[in-house]
């Protein structure tokens, strides 16, 4: 073989090598996107057991989900999402638990996807007056 069909050989196989990293990435990255990234990033609880939990959506696509909020005594309860793309959204619901104030309870936020996370909410008189 000649230096001309050898460099030639050698610029087919390097841009097929191109070609098939490139595919590769733009298959990994349409499948990273595919999911919405939502995040809790605040939570309140009241002595009655009610709860507010504001969540962030931070994109691509608008999100429709359940997830499931518990405490460690076993009581849980399942919520409903919808949270545009870049807004912060208040899901509310209540547990039936009574949470003393000035103590520091934990939440476990379970979402549909199997994900968990452990929220320690700030405990209010009446998370009814409390917004996101």
């Amino acid at each position: 073989m000649s230096s001309l069909e050898v460099a030639f050989l050698l610029g087919v196989i390097l841009l097929l090598a191109v070609l098939v990293g490139w595919w590769l990435f733009s298959t990994f990255s349409a499948g990273v996107r595919e999911f919405a990234q939502v995040y809790p990033v605040s939570a309140y609880v009241d002595s009655r057991g009610d709860f507010l939990i504001c969540v962030l959506n931070a994109g691509p696509h608008e999100f429709y989900g359940r997830w499931v909020v518990s405490v460690k005594s076993g009581k849980s309860v399942d919520i409903s999402l919808n949270v545009p793309v870049g807004k912060v959204a208040g899901v509310r619901g209540s547990l039936g638990e009574s949470f003393t104030p000035g103590t520091t309870p934990a939440l476990i936020l379970t979402t549909g996807g199997g994900s968990s996370y452990i929220l320690y909410p700030i405990v209010v008189p009446d998370v009814g007056v409390v917004n996101c």
